[in-house]
């Protein structure tokens, strides 16, 4: 009985810890940005999200506690009204892509109970634009590397962030898991980057990036695909003690775990 109960609130904890549980209504609130789609090639009109959402592809390769990975994502699709209603029409997968290349490293261990924990030490990411919609992306066979892109001769960069002030992710043997990133220096290049994303002026420059990932064995070399999404955000005071919260609920729950 107390072996269930433990286990029930550490996920719960490790679920409001990493956001995958929803706060109450009101609670949360995702900051506006516009987005002018005329910047790539004349295409449609501007208008206004606070998500955006996409699928990934990467390779980890794990060593003594240690991994390090290389990604890359395509972004499908923008959301409002605090991330639940999907913005139609765009051009966004239609007349062009978005899409995201990722690196990073970290440490992992062991959490008890069929989890394990992942700590980011460091991350990248860039932002482009491929106006045709044409661009083929093919990871490398271990990380370090990087991806292989073809037909990208006319793609250009428009975002990019290197200082990651929390990257935390968790494994559920068998199951999957999830992941959170926050960066601290996201930065528009100008003009292309200015030019599509327009307001706010200057640009947000803290992005938060999530998601979940298929199951896949902490060894040697993986490849994982997951779903991922990106939001430009402050933390309101309420979110982060709801963060402080689940993280506190995580840890009692490793104490009586171990104690068990």
């Amino acid at each position: 009985m107390n072996d269930m109960f433990n286990g029930k609130l550490l996920a719960a904890a490790i679920a409001i810890g990493f956001g995958m549980v929803s706060a109450p209504a009101g609670a949360v609130v995702l900051q506006d940005f516009t987005v002018d789609e005329s910047s790539v090639e004349g295409l449609g009109g501007t208008f206004d999200a606070d998500k955006i959402n996409g699928a990934y592809s990467e390779v980890v390769t794990f060593g003594a506690g240690t991994f390090d990975t290389v990604a890359y994502g395509d972004f499908g699709q923008y959301l409002s009204n605090d991330g639940t209603v999907n913005v139609t029409p765009i051009e966004l997968n239609n007349s062009y892509g978005l899409y995201a290349l990722f690196d990073g490293s970290g440490t992992f261990a062991a959490l008890g109970g069929g989890l394990t924990g992942f700590t980011f030490t460091s991350a990248s990411f860039s932002l482009y634009i491929d106006p045709d919609l044409d661009t083929t992306k093919a990871l490398p066979g271990t990380a370090p590397g990087a991806v292989t892109l073809g037909n990208s001769g006319d793609d250009y960069l428009i975002g990019s962030a290197s200082l990651i002030s929390s990257g935390t992710g968790v494994l559920v043997a068998g199951v999957g898991g999830f992941f959170d990133l926050v960066f601290e220096d996201f930065a528009l290049t100008n003009p292309d980057g200015t030019d599509y994303f327009t307001s706010p002026d200057p640009f947000y420059i803290r992005v938060n990036v999530d998601g979940d990932f298929d199951s896949f064995e902490v060894v040697g070399t993986q490849t994982i695909n997951g779903d991922f999404s990106a939001v430009f955000q402050v933390p309101e005071p309420g979110s982060i003690a709801l963060l402080g919260m689940g993280l506190l609920g995580m840890g009692v729950a490793l104490r009586r775990r171990k104690a068990a």
